[in-house]
């Protein structure tokens, strides 16, 4: 888990783990905003995906929207509250006031480091992208789902997207849309389509 700051900034404020990698998920990468609720929880979502420690805590589920956190969803709110983000339009950003929080979390570099790939890949994509990525490669949650069923007819499309942008490999773009490599690769040149070979 992260570890607790600096004994002075105890003092001031004594975070629990769920505020700490929610917090930390909006500073990372530069305070790069995220700009919907959905990315963060996607972010967090993933995150906990490779360290299952943060999957028990923040607890996911299936609901409309994919995988979803009830307690990510809360701990927003508190940081609001607190006043350690802020929420302009759909981008959540961190305040003067979060941003000497986050400077005195000290994660492990291994979670740094995921942190700030996931919020990488994440960050800039609009949200139909992020879902219909994490749709398919996380069916689990798929059950409640209110989207699935109008994003699937597009998972060629996305997977094109995400291929042009670097977001993803070949084969993980192939996997997207369905496709095994040698037909996807054949989709791409016949529709003049330039991708970065690996």
């Amino acid at each position: 888990m992260i570890e607790k700051a600096g004994n002075m900034a105890q003092k001031r404020i004594d975070l629990n783990d769920e505020e700490k990698i929610v917090l930390y998920s909006i500073g990372a990468l530069d305070s790069r905003p995220l700009k919907s609720k959905v990315k963060i929880q996607k972010l967090l979502y993933l995150f906990s995906n490779v360290f299952s420690d943060f999957g028990d805590l923040l607890e996911y589920e299936p609901h409309l929207l994919g995988p979803y956190s009830e307690i990510v969803d809360n701990v927003l709110e508190d940081l609001l509250t607190l006043g350690f983000i802020q929420k302009e339009g759909n981008s959540y950003t961190l305040t003067i006031k979060g941003q000497t929080v986050f400077n005195s979390i000290k994660p492990k570099k291994e979670l740094i480091d995921v942190m700030n790939d996931f919020k990488e890949f994440l960050h800039d994509l609009p949200d139909n992208e992020v879902l219909t990525f994490i749709y398919a490669f996380y069916p689990d949650y798929i059950s409640e789902s209110a989207k699935w069923d109008e994003l699937k007819p597009n998972r060629i499309k996305v997977a094109v997207s995400l291929l042009k942008k670097e977001k993803i490999s070949f084969s993980k773009a192939s996997e997207l849309a369905q496709m095994n490599p040698v037909d996807f690769e054949r989709y791409l040149i016949s529709n003049n389509i330039l991708w970065r070979r690996e």
